[in-house]
């Protein structure tokens, strides 16, 4: 067979097949967009029904946290009226409390003291109290609101016999908006479905829908399945594919239906797009196909050609081509006595590669058992570390155990507590903060300071740990204050590391040192100690991760051998350079960082002003976090400690619409809220002409540097990561608030 008819059978067995199944991967593809577009719209409607959970979930919270007011427990209902009206969520819910018999004694949607209805849900209200299990109604009159409601009512048990319920009442628009921030297609519909087959919400034409009648179809579907899927037509008498689930505790039905024609479209187009695409490439290949045969052709005549003159006794001539192997073939019939030279040389070269990655190996080898062991010592050493302050906390919740009426003990216990926690979140902060730094995840925050303000900090923040051992500080510093340019949250960290490493390794009643001078256009700061010093084979890998000196028994402060290496990868990332020095073992150790400084083309920098230790003035607080435990303990804190007058909320919607009437005076808010972000609320806030000079302070899990960077974005002053040490949130409260200059500043409670 000619070749030029064998390539043209070898490209047809290989079209045919490719058309045939190319057709059959074009009917999936449609089908399996019809299947892909459905799964969003399921997708949809499992989110809807959790969103409208959480809200439900929410409102019962709130009415259980509200059943335990001491207000209620001691019958000031006016007082618990002015409670209840602060937990109301929003303009469309309203809070009720009515006695055993149904009667209503007070409703935040009158003013207190206003007429109330008579009893209308007595019976309602004995199931309640009797089961001691939350209800939630269908949609129904309300006797005050003159419109349609549904609610959420929970029992109120109280210790001298007396029983309640309360009810969140609300209004249709209260869910109808909710579905509204659904973001979906144009042409979708979004319902919620009581048990009767009623709508409660619509986000299309709901005025003349609520409380209608929803069609037989889907009712009865629903009624028979927890989800599922049907075809059938909309009220409005549109075709459409109709998803619906329950929700977890009301029993409601929600529905998303989209038109069969939107579903269909994006299903055929996909197919049309897949088949054009498809056609374009078979044309391509098959013209591609033709080219390189031809060439192959060609390259294989000349080859023929070529091992003919040989054959000959012919020297075949080179024959350039655009088949490699074409060209490889004619190198070699004329090559063939210099590869052999050539394979020698190759030998010898090969041998003496072999030897090095023999050394090389050898080298890594030894690398990787110190790294192991590194490793292993690092380990044993994080065991010990977190370890120790177990058993003080262990013992200390005992005694809070055993001896609870003890306040000398409760308080005691509660600083060991304190104090130990406080020294496994330094050590966990140190580990996240080399990680993060040796991943490249930190950037500097760079600004004009002065170097005296860095190193007052960092005194600061090793005074106690200074002061336990009895050492004596010497600060030695220009008259004139080193102005530099830099990342003082960073600066501070690296000069408290090296004061915090003297003074562990400083017996007591020893002497450290901190210098700074200017040399040239650096800043020179030396910190020294008369401590135990470094031994000499400590000295060259002192700055290595898990490095540290030989522990001996009577040293009580630990550390995993972190500092040092955190403090070099900052001084480096500063532009700067640290070395180690030490006459040896029992004569201390100093330590030398060197950073660029520029002073004379730096602008002046304002003085930083000193903070008191006097209480501060009363501020009104707002406090919005979705954590109802953490919000009220909070409050309760900041009330306690700090005399501020406190609110909380648990969403954005209550908090915006009763900002203004609560005129708070500092604002503390989560991140993750359940309607809206911390971060818009905060925009919304601000946008306000009253807040715009008020405190904010963001008060959230999420930690890291690019989620401190969205919280100035937003206006915030401060990020704080959760937990937050309630003493550092009061002295927050104390400091004086500059309208239009606000930074955000991250601290690791």
């Amino acid at each position: 067979m000619h070749i030029r008819a064998y390539l043209f059978l070898m490209a047809a067995g290989i079209l045919v097949p490719v058309i045939v199944f190319a057709g059959l991967a074009l009917s999936m593809l449609q089908n399996a967009e019809r299947d892909a577009a459905l799964r969003g719209l399921k997708e949809t409607t499992n989110s809807i029904a959790l969103l409208v959970d959480r809200e439900l979930y929410s409102a019962e919270a709130g009415l259980r946290v509200l059943g335990g007011s001491p207000s209620l427990a001691g019958g000031d209902l006016e007082a618990f009226y002015a409670q209840a009206r602060r937990a109301n969520r929003g303009s469309t819910g309203w809070t009720v409390l009515l006695d055993a018999q149904g009667q209503q004694l007070i409703n935040t949607y009158l003013p207190y003291g206003s007429a109330l209805p008579k009893p209308h849900a007595a019976e309602l209200v004995r199931q309640v109290i009797a089961t001691q299990k939350t209800y939630v109604s269908d949609v129904i009159p309300g006797p005050v609101a003159k419109g349609l409601v549904t609610t959420v009512t929970v029992p109120v048990p109280l210790d001298d016999g007396q029983r309640y319920v309360l009810t969140v009442a609300f209004s249709t628009d209260h869910f109808t908006r909710l579905i509204a921030s659904v973001d979906v297609p144009p042409g979708w519909l979004v319902a919620i479905i009581d048990s009767e087959g009623r709508f409660i919400a619509r986000n299309l034409n709901p005025g003349a829908m609520i409380g209608k009648s929803a069609r037989p179809e889907l009712v009865a579907a629903a009624a028979r399945a927890h989800s599922g899927q049907i075809r059938h037509n909309t009220v409005e008498g549109i075709e459409a594919y109709d998803v619906f689930t329950h929700s977890g505790l009301s029993g409601w039905t929600l529905a998303v239906a989209a038109p069969v024609e939107l579903i269909e479209r994006s299903a055929r187009q996909a197919s049309f797009v897949a088949a054009m695409g498809l056609l374009a490439a078979m044309l391509c290949a098959a013209s591609l196909a033709l080219y390189f045969g031809r060439q192959h052709v060609r390259s294989i005549a000349r080859a023929v050609k070529a091992a003919t003159d040989l054959g000959a006794g012919l020297s075949p001539q080179p024959v350039r081509s655009r088949v490699v192997e074409m060209n490889e073939l004619h190198t070699a019939l004329h090559a063939a006595g210099e590869q052999m030279l050539q394979a020698q040389a190759y030998r010898r070269h090969a041998e003496a590669d072999r030897q090095a990655l023999l050394e090389g190996e050898k080298k890594a080898r030894q690398m990787a058992e110190q790294q192991n062991s590194a490793k292993d010592q690092f380990l044993a050493m994080l065991g010990h570390e977190l370890r120790n302050p177990l058993a003080p906390i262990s013992t200390a919740a005992q005694l809070l155990r055993l001896q609870p009426g003890d306040a000398r003990r409760v308080r005691y216990a509660s600083d060991v507590i304190s104090r130990q926690v406080e020294h496994m979140n330094s050590l966990l902060g140190d580990m996240l903060d080399v990680s993060r730094v040796t991943r490249g995840l930190v950037t500097l925050d760079l600004d004009d300071i002065e170097l005296d303000a860095v190193i007052e900090r960092a005194l600061e923040q090793t005074h106690s740990l200074v002061e336990s051992a009895q050492h004596r500080v010497e600060v030695n510093l220009p008259p004139t204050p080193i102005r530099m340019r830099g990342d003082q949250t960073r600066l501070v960290q690296i000069f408290a590391n090296l004061l915090g490493n003297a003074a562990k390794y400083t017996p007591p009643n020893g002497r450290i040192g901190i210098e700074a001078r200017l040399e040239g256009e650096q800043v020179v700061v030396v910190v020294s100690d008369t401590g135990e010093g470094l031994a000499p084979d400590l000295a060259p890998r002192v700055f290595d991760l898990f490095s540290q000196g030989e522990r001996k028994p009577d040293r009580a402060q630990g550390g995993l051998g972190l500092g040092l290496a955190l403090v070099r990868s900052l001084v480096e990332l500063h532009g700067g350079t640290v070395t180690a020095a030490s006459p040896g073992p029992g004569q201390g150790s100093s330590f030398t960082v060197t950073l660029p400084c520029e002073p004379n083309a730096l602008a002046p920098v304002v003085p930083r002003r000193r903070r008191g230790d006097a209480r501060g003035p009363a501020l009104r607080v707002m406090i919005v976090d979705d954590n109802v435990d953490g919000a009220i303990s909070l409050s309760l804190f900041l009330e306690a400690a700090g005399g501020h007058n406190v609110c909380t909320y648990y969403d954005a919607g209550a908090a915006l619409a009763w900002a203004e009437s609560e005129a708070p005076d500092a604002f503390i808010l989560d991140i993750g809220l359940p309607d809206i972000t911390g971060y818009e609320l905060a925009r919304r806030l601000r946008a306000m002409a009253q807040f715009r000079t008020c405190l904010f302070i963001a008060l959230t899990g999420y930690g890291q540097p690019h989620d401190q960077q969205l919280a100035r974005e937003a206006g915030f002053d401060h990020h704080l990561a959760k937990p937050a040490d309630p003493q550092y949130v009061l002295e927050l409260l104390r400091l004086p608030r500059k309208g239009g200059t606000r930074r955000a500043a991250g601290k690791r409670a």
